[in-house]
């Protein structure tokens, strides 16, 4: 099964470069199936066509990554079957003539018109016949799948809050430290390790679903700051920490607005969880107030 990115209009031969064909005259099949085997509904599969030298190809009537994003896992078999039928018809008239032989590999798939064309090309032909005979094929080059963009992490976005003041920009460099523990493990990620001054970060969400989750990941960063303690107090010369790496603080920065109900909730959760005799969990308002107070606590304790 070819995957749902597979462009839709190509020849036959799959290993073979298309090839324009001035004034292409041939014999054009559309291919229509019933989505369920009790529906009277019919969906457009594709259209097939044989030039009169012989040339098959095919234009599938389903654009496979657009359907799959408006339609999940129906959208997918969708195209799988409307791929299948059109590949399967230009095989078998790639050997035999004639069309109406042609036994499709699906129940309720059939051969819903056959013509005779004249054109500038092939595809030219089949997507004329698709435009006139497909609903689906003509909402689906409308829809558009929206650029989603991956947001920036909380360590990055808090970096570069303090990347921009000069006078605390010499910290960027001790951001998403990896302190290596020894053997097969794997390194200790620090998301700030400073003179004196050690924290993680946490950006908590704004929606019911993302809570629990918030929790179980301040969970395991508050289990890391505990970790990381427990390691500098008699620190290995392995683990790479410079001579002066020898924090004293240890925090959990949560991002969020105590005002908001639910990160209220998430937060409240959070502080529970903290020793707050050796790690602290603390709520700042913003990006910027987090690099401010990371900066403050670094000259404080200095």
């Amino acid at each position: 099964m070819q995957s749902p990115g597979t462009p839709a209009t190509r020849p036959f031969n799959l290993a073979s470069v298309p090839t324009i064909v001035r004034g292409a005259r041939g014999m054009r099949a559309l291919v229509d199936f019933a989505p369920k085997p009790t529906s009277p509904e019919r969906v457009v599969a594709g259209v097939v066509t044989r030039l009169d030298t012989g040339e098959v190809s095919f234009t599938c009537a389903i654009d496979g990554r657009r359907v799959e994003h408006a339609f999940g896992d129906t959208g997918a078999a969708l195209y799988a079957i409307a791929l299948k039928l059109c590949e399967s018809l230009a095989q078998h008239w790639q050997t035999h003539p004639d069309a109406t032989a042609w036994h499709p590999p699906f129940s309720g798939a059939k051969l819903a018109d056959l013509s005779r064309f004249s054109g500038r090309n092939a595809a030219e032909a089949q997507h004329l016949m698709l435009n006139r005979s497909s609903a689906m094929h003509t909402l689906l080059q409308s829809y558009e799948i929206p650029q989603a963009t991956r947001a920036t992490g909380i360590v990055e976005r808090v970096r570069s809050a303090v990347s921009k003041d000069p006078n605390i920009k010499y910290l960027t460099k001790r951001f998403s430290r990896e302190l290596p523990l020894g053997n097969q493990a794997l390194p200790l990620k620090v998301d700030f390790l400073g003179q004196h001054f050690a924290c993680y970060f946490l950006q908590i969400s704004e929606r019911t679903k993302g809570m629990e989750m918030n929790v179980d990941r301040a969970f395991g960063k508050l289990y890391e700051l505990q970790a990381l303690r427990k390691f500098i107090k008699k620190p290995k010369k392995a683990m790479g920490l410079l001579e002066d790496e020898r924090p004293e603080a240890f925090e959990l920065l949560m991002v969020g607005d105590r005002n908001n109900v639910i990160q209220r909730r998430a937060m409240y959760q959070v502080e529970a969880l903290a020793d707050k005799g050796q790690v602290m969990a603390r709520v700042v308002p913003s990006v910027h107030a987090a690099a401010e107070h990371l900066a403050q606590k670094e000259r404080l304790a200095a």
